[in-house]
């Protein structure tokens, strides 16, 4: 099967690391894979490379003649997925929650390829029943498929250099206001000078507020924000730290937590519809509603003076990111491009 996956751009995100895997993952079973970019400079031009040596072919341009289905990622695919209709089957993997949705209403043109292609794929069942639903009640049963996002098992290797005695916070994701990591550094800072903490911010720098400036100013040796990073890079500062926290505001079943909680770290969320039935407060991990700092502060602190508290959230969030893992993801995503290429669909036992 020759594959043709459609992305907007190649930057240092959770749809670029999904895609890869996903490209690795079907190269190593003898498919043949081309991603369709635009050049890309500066710190994620390597992630070009990466994709070279997951044995994919890197193209600016190319025709439907040479692939067998063609697969859409992120909604911002859409402009470019609407060219391929009607010359090749098409899955729109839709990475996105409710700035997806956003994104789509006000686009009424690109809404409306939605119901014409062959199959939809999210991440989660929340996001699916509890985000994208008013967008999804007029298709025809079986349209939307759900398959999590591959999450490959931790390698061993080197840990990002860290403050002796100090417990690390890491959130890993773009800084711009719908990740609202400006509520991290005012919970970070709310702990007080007392607090043997630090914390990292990885992700490129794109907006951040006044008032979180000011806060990392005053409190300099306490954050440290490296920008967007290479894979590599990533699993090293896992391998570092002790808690991982992410406020978003909304997400579409982010991959971040589960790398994470791969690497044994617990994890901090906000309780957004797209966790429903994957985390859990007090469970496998620690949730407050979006925008409450002082709850964040409070579940950071319970989590930096229990470091049994930490074992057992950890051990569990280990659990959840298991059935997360290669094997059922890889499965459930080959079988949807063979359904769609052969033009039929098979009820398959376990999505979501």
């Amino acid at each position: 099967m020759r594959v043709l996956f459609v992305i907007h751009e190649l930057a240092l995100n959770g749809a670029v690391t999904a895609l890869l895997a996903q490209v690795r993952a079907l190269t190593a079973a003898g498919t043949q894979v081309t991603v369709l970019a635009p050049a890309v400079t500066g710190r994620a031009a390597a992630l070009r490379e990466d994709f070279l040596a997951a044995g994919a072919a890197v193209v600016a341009r190319t025709t439907a003649a040479e692939h067998d289905v063609a697969v859409g990622c992120t909604v911002f695919a859409a402009e470019a997925l609407a060219t391929l209709v009607g010359h090749l089957p098409l899955v729109w993997w839709i990475h996105e929650g409710e700035g997806g949705v956003e994104y789509l209403v006000a686009r009424p043109a690109m809404r409306q390829l939605l119901g014409r292609v062959d199959r939809l794929v999210f991440p989660g069942r929340g996001t699916v029943e509890r985000v994208w639903a008013g967008l999804l009640g007029g298709l025809p049963p079986g349209r939307a498929d759900v398959i999590p996002a591959l999450v490959a098992p931790p390698v061993a290797g080197p840990a990002a250099a860290k403050a002796a005695g100090r417990v690390r916070v890491l959130c890993v994701g773009s800084i711009y206001p719908r990740k609202r990591q400006g509520d991290l550094i005012a919970a970070v800072a709310a702990l007080g000078p007392a607090a043997p903490v630090e914390c990292v911010l990885a992700g490129e720098r794109v907006q951040l507020d006044p008032a979180a400036e000011s806060l990392i100013a005053a409190n300099a040796d306490r954050f440290l924000l490296p920008g967007g990073l290479a894979p590599a890079a990533v699993q090293a500062l896992y391998r570092s730290a002790d808690i991982f926290a992410l406020p978003s505001a909304e997400e579409s079943m982010p991959i971040a937590p589960l790398e994470a909680a791969m690497f044994g770290v617990p994890v901090v969320l906000t309780d957004l519809d797209c966790y429903a039935g994957v985390w859990r407060h007090g469970v496998n991990a620690l949730l407050h509603p979006v925008a409450d700092v002082e709850l964040l502060a409070w579940s950071l602190r319970m989590l930096i003076e229990s470091p049994g508290l930490r074992a057992r959230l950890a051990a569990a969030g280990r659990m959840v990111a298991e059935r997360f893992g290669p094997a059922r993801t890889t499965a459930l995503f080959a079988a949807v491009l063979g359904e769609v290429v052969a033009g039929r669909q098979v009820p398959r036992a376990g999505a979501g």
